[in-house]
């Protein structure tokens, strides 16, 4: 859920200017919803550690090491690179001791933000796969690999958000969340 409100707030947001002049007014205009998205991001990556533990524990007998490998690319690669999210949207809306936030800094801060959020995708992807293979066996699988399988291909396309209308990212976006819940529907307790 956390999730799903941290893309919706981030949809109601449009698009950085192209004019490196407006970026400042974009971010006094925009700053409340880009400090609302801020603080949910942590709050989900927080409660992602438990939810992805709960899916595969490598205290459980049988565990499916594909399932494992999921897990262990979500903890040391995804949820870092949303802390890295997270920091950057931070430093744009929230003042650093008396730093200046000049125009190179914010172009480059969100460069960064859209380059984070590519790997972001793309690594959800292969877990997500990876995840919904595991899944397969068991009873009522079938249906998990295929949302998996559908998934795996919006966050792909997600990984593209430069190229997408921001509707479809948010379709593509919100699939992540909606796979978790349902995964999570069918994972064993």
């Amino acid at each position: 859920m956390l999730f799903a409100s941290y893309y919706f707030v981030f949809f109601l947001i449009p698009s950085p200017p192209n004019e490196v002049s407006q970026l400042h007014k974009w971010i006094l205009d925009w700053k409340l919803y880009l400090q609302i998205a801020d603080e949910i991001l942590i709050f989900a990556v927080l409660a992602l550690i438990p939810s992805i533990y709960r899916l595969a524990n490598p205290w459980r007998k049988e565990e499916s090491p594909t399932a494992l490998f999921a897990s262990g690319l979500i903890f040391l690669l995804v949820v870092p690179m949303f802390v890295l999210v997270d920091l950057l949207i931070g430093r744009l809306v929230y003042p650093v001791n008396v730093y200046p936030l000049g125009e190179e800094t914010i172009v480059f801060l969100l460069s960064l933000q859209v380059g984070t959020m590519h790997m972001i995708s793309l690594v959800l992807a292969l877990a997500i796969l990876l995840y919904s293979i595991s899944f397969r066996k068991r009873k009522e699988g079938r249906f998990v690999f295929a949302f998996g399988i559908l998934t795996f291909g919006f966050q792909i396309l997600a990984s593209y958000s430069w190229i997408l209308s921001p509707e479809i990212l948010l379709v593509c976006q919100l699939s992540f969340p909606t796979w978790l819940a349902l995964i999570h529907s069918h994972a064993p307790n």
